[in-house]
């Protein structure tokens, strides 16, 4: 297998009412409920018998050996309820797997499962999700991985609008809320997270603000408002930033978002290529560092789980793309040597301890309605996010990216 091994890039270029981290610190665990609905169809829709044949349907049409839906679970099947790895079925093989998700987010899930257990390797490949999504699309049916791990749902859009991907497991996909997944089941998300605004709660007073209670709930007001001039940062690069601004072209409008971008750009912004050293500026708090950032919570969420003194603060938009609610998750390529292998790892990824490793390692959400979210932030059912399909986006978002390049925020 080619080695590629990028992390998540840093740099900047210059050019609510909720202080929600005051818990922090707790420790992630605990099985409870998770608002969210799981649709009651079992969301194949190509017309797999669920046999376990050698050959099956993909979800695209086709049929191809190596079918993952039909591979029955080497234990117990995972549930919404939530599932133990306990009750799951013993890896044991090899996987390969592109991850568009960087080296410290999801390694500690990787190797808490070779440490579970002894027979498994697991072969990873970094890289940003643009890059393995194009990797992907050369090497076709051809391609050494069995399992592309994204960090946002528009690449696995992007993979699965070129035939690339076959359709999960049932149980598997009944496990995951209908509008955190592909409507056919040909990806799933497997953890959660939610646009924010970050700030640094020690320096109130190089602001104009008299309480951090002010932070509008508006997230029209972050682009308007003269009083977040030269303080404010966000990160344009990312698909998720991407997918805010699809968002709010659907929700909004087009000229609206446009006089977003605009306004925003006239606020002096710092522009990040890396969202952790976004929050990482925003904690250190020096006089060249941004003191609020709107950017994905669970960066936050992770500062302060390593450190409960962090000055770093999240608060919350209401109803509109400023709260999108967002997945990372899987796709499962077409030709695959091991389809159960590959089954009974999407099983783990959506298990109790699956899902516990998400919250613990990076602060995200669980996607799974028996795992309850515990740590400092407020758990899905209790935000304001605006009622989206995420599973609309595809990997570019042209229509977005476009607009951030006319209006001057890219490329950075």
């Amino acid at each position: 297998m080619h080695q590629r091994d990028d992390d998540d890039s840093s740099g900047r270029a210059t050019t609510g009412r909720r202080p929600l981290l005051a818990t922090a610190g707790v420790s992630v665990a605990g099985l409870a409920a998770l608002a969210g609905c799981v649709g009651d169809d079992d969301g194949d829709g190509n017309g797999d018998d669920g046999n376990g044949d050698d050959h099956d349907d993909n979800g695209n049409g086709d049929d191809v050996a190596g079918a993952v839906a039909g591979a029955e679970p080497m234990g117990e099947p995972v549930g919404s309820s939530g599932v133990s790895w306990d009750d799951l079925g013993d890896l044991e093989g090899e996987l390969t797997i592109y991850s568009g998700r960087t080296r410290d987010q999801i390694d500690p899930v990787f190797e808490a499962l070779e440490e579970e257990y002894d027979g498994l390797t697991i072969n990873r490949d970094y890289d940003d999700n643009d890059v393995q999504v194009n990797q992907l699309v050369q090497e076709g049916d051809a391609t050494p991985a069995d399992v592309f791990y994204s960090q946002d749902p528009g690449a696995l859009g992007a993979v699965e609008e070129e035939g690339l991907v076959q359709q999960l497991p049932e149980d598997v996909v009944d496990t995951v809320p209908e509008s955190w997944r592909h409507p056919d089941g040909n990806w799933t998300g497997v953890s959660g997270r939610v646009r924010a605004i970050q700030y640094n709660e020690d320096r109130l007073d190089e602001t104009e603000f008299d309480d951090w209670d002010e932070l509008p709930t508006d997230i029209f007001a972050y682009a308007e408002d003269d009083r977040f001039e030269g303080i404010i940062s966000t990160r344009p690069n990312s698909g998720t930033f991407r997918g805010f601004i699809q968002a709010m072209v659907d929700l909004e409008g087009e000229e609206e978002t446009r006089q977003w971008v605009r306004d925003f750009m006239d606020q002096d912004p710092q522009l990040f290529s890396g969202g952790s050293d976004q929050a990482a500026a925003v904690e250190n708090g020096g006089d060249d560092d941004p003191i609020i950032a709107l950017g994905n919570s669970y960066y936050a969420a992770r500062l302060v789980n390593e450190d409960p003194d962090s000055p770093i603060r999240v608060a919350f938009t209401e109803g509109d793309a400023g709260a999108l609610f967002s997945v990372a998750g899987i796709a499962v390529t077409n030709d695959v040597e091991d389809p159960e292998l590959v089954a009974e790892f999407a099983r783990h990824l959506v298990a109790v301890e699956g899902q516990e490793f998400m919250m613990d390692a990076n602060g995200e959400f669980p996607v799974v309605e028996g795992v309850d979210y515990v740590g400092p932030l407020p758990g899905p059912d209790e935000l304001d996010s605006p009622d989206y399909d995420i599973s609309q986006f595809d990997m570019e978002l042209q229509e977005a990216n476009d607009l951030l390049e006319e209006e001057g925020m890219m490329p950075l």
